[in-house]
């Protein structure tokens, strides 16, 4: 009989061999728990897996007709053993603090989180246990719901584990449930929490809160299990993409455990063989033919499709294909862990491209240069640290700060001098031939950057003026020959371009949403644009 280290080993072998069929995120997180098992700053913790993981067995499943015990499947036991298997060297806690799980409704996901719950509130020391959701049916009558069923089961007469309108106590620790109701939970000191269908949330004040309640536990865990859903500005998206580039190492992050079942972009969600990458326990808790009949449905009545391809294969809605800039491949592929201090572009001349803000927004500066035929742009962002905290975009910027991705600069407009300086330090290092900007909201900072020696040539981000440097952009992006430093907000600003087309046929970027922001690759195409429109023997080596 296999151990269950064995069986998650096996089931990551499985994933990447495609002898059990799943879309590229799981291969990425499978081949980063065989990663992990292999790196000398982790160890794998068989007891404290094999405890949850026996906890959760020993239960019976709700809803069934006849009694039926839990039983992990192969990719659950790979979850489990992750979050609770892999151990800090340094430190002996787990190397997981977070996780964010993703995948199609119908596969079980409240099962195994409500379980997980029941777990820590009998395991965990005075246990502070937080099971919230977005809508009070969510959190009343399916999350609470199982959790007093799986309590009912060890302890049927409420010997131990006393019920409560929304709370769970046994002996000194307590779970409690809520819905979006994140003032309630000012005071706590959670040990565990689960925000199921996270999704539905109209904000990060939920998150935000549990997370900063578990400051003082030594081994807190904060699960997300979600299914996609419909709007791509919410911060679970926003969450799922900060994760999607922990998978794809743009960003660190090695306490944010990531998964997600969905479908690849090239599947066809007619094809019965794909089904079970969005939907894991396929023929376990799902059945093919309840997905057969929703996929008939979506074929044959198009208002019933975009709610399937949400629901049953946990697949995000994108903007319309004709709004869609560059598929997200290329750009994943394009970002590299370059810096511009590197001794290889110790010889090479810049061209910076800037795109100024408004005194209070995110203000971005690119520099461009070339080697060897491929083209290297590298992004530095700047804010106010008052809007850092007022901005809608505030949950993506903090990621950002986090990952050193920003410059938050003092008080509460955008330091323009500060930039400067630290265009002038580069300039110190590797020559900066050309500044190309936009006029609008310009003057003194051109005024202050010509005075201090600076190249300025204003740039229009007109159509006419941006349609050159679009275009070739995009052929260099699809062409393979651009290399990106690696940013979340670059990875961001790139999926949130949406092109325009004027009469005349010239391309430039739609920049009326405040939201969705695009401030680093204006500043990216600023630069090209520039360097292309410049005589080339107006500097070095272009």
């Amino acid at each position: 009989m296999l151990t269950n280290l064995e069986i998650s080993i096996d089931y990551a072998n499985s994933v990447l061999t495609d002898k059990i069929k799943s879309c590229s995120y799981v291969k990425l997180a499978a081949q980063r728990f065989l990663n992990d098992l292999n790196n000398d700053n982790y160890y794998y913790n068989q007891e404290a897996a094999d405890s949850v993981i026996n906890f959760i067995n020993t239960l019976y499943l709700t809803e069934q007709v006849k009694p039926k015990h839990f039983n992990l499947e192969s990719w659950q036991t790979f979850i489990i053993c992750n979050l609770y298997g892999l151990y800090n060297k340094s430190t002996d806690n787990r190397k997981y603090r977070y996780a964010y799980i993703e995948l199609a409704r119908k596969s079980g996901k409240s099962q195994i989180v409500n379980a997980l719950a029941l777990y820590h509130l009998i395991f965990d020391t005075d246990a502070q246990v937080v099971v919230s959701a977005n809508s009070k049916e969510q959190a009343k009558n399916i999350d609470f719901k199982k959790c007093k069923q799986f309590a009912a089961q060890l302890d049927n007469k409420q010997k131990h584990i006393k019920h409560y309108y929304n709370s769970l106590k046994y002996k000194d620790s307590e779970l409690i449930v809520t819905a979006s109701e994140a003032s309630k939970l000012d005071g706590l000191n959670t040990s565990f929490a689960i925000i199921d269908e996270l999704h539905e949330a109209p904000n990060s004040l939920m998150y935000n809160v549990i997370k900063s309640s578990m400051g003082s536990r030594r081994m807190p865990m904060f699960c997300v299990i979600t299914t996609a859903g419909f709007d791509t500005t919410s911060f679970c998206y926003q969450l799922r993409s900060y994760c999607l580039d922990i998978l794809n190492k743009i960003a660190i992050d090695t306490a944010q455990f990531c998964i997600i079942y969905t479908l690849d972009e090239a599947d066809d969600f007619t094809n019965k063989d794909v089904w079970i990458k969005s939907n894991p326990n396929l023929n376990i808790s799902v059945y093919p033919e309840f997905i057969e009949s929703e996929v008939n449905k979506a074929v044959n009545f198009e208002a019933e499709k975009n709610g399937v391809l949400v629901k049953n294969f946990n697949m995000w809605l994108k903007p319309n294909s004709e709004d869609v800039w560059l598929d997200e491949k290329y750009v994943v592929d394009a970002m590299q862990n370059i810096s511009i201090t590197d001794d290889k572009f110790k010889q090479c001349e810049l061209v910076v491209g800037i795109d100024l803000s408004s005194t209070t927004d995110i203000t971005a500066v690119s520099y461009l240069t070339e080697i060897e035929n491929k083209t290297y742009f590298f992004n530095d962002y700047y804010i106010p640290q008052d809007s850092l905290n007022s901005n809608i975009n505030k949950d993506m910027f903090r990621n950002a700060m986090n990952n050193k991705h920003i410059n938050i600069t003092a008080g509460n407009v955008v330091d323009y001098d500060r930039i400067l300086q630290d265009i002038l330090k580069v300039n110190d290092i590797i020559p900066v031939v050309l500044v190309g900007y936009d006029k609008w909201n310009s003057t003194q900072f051109a005024i202050s950057a010509t005075q201090a020696g600076l190249n300025l040539v204003a740039y229009s981000q007109t159509a006419g003026s941006m349609n050159k440097p679009i275009k070739e952009f995009s052929r260099m992006m699809l062409s393979g020959t651009i290399i990106i430093q690696k940013n979340i907000l670059t990875k961001w600003m790139i999926s949130n371009v949406i092109i325009k087309q004027n009469p005349m046929g010239n391309l430039s970027i739609d920049k009326s949403s405040k939201k969705n922001k695009i401030d680093g690759i204006a500043a990216m195409l600023n630069a090209l644009g520039s360097k292309m429109e410049t005589p080339a023997y107006n500097y070095g080596i272009y």
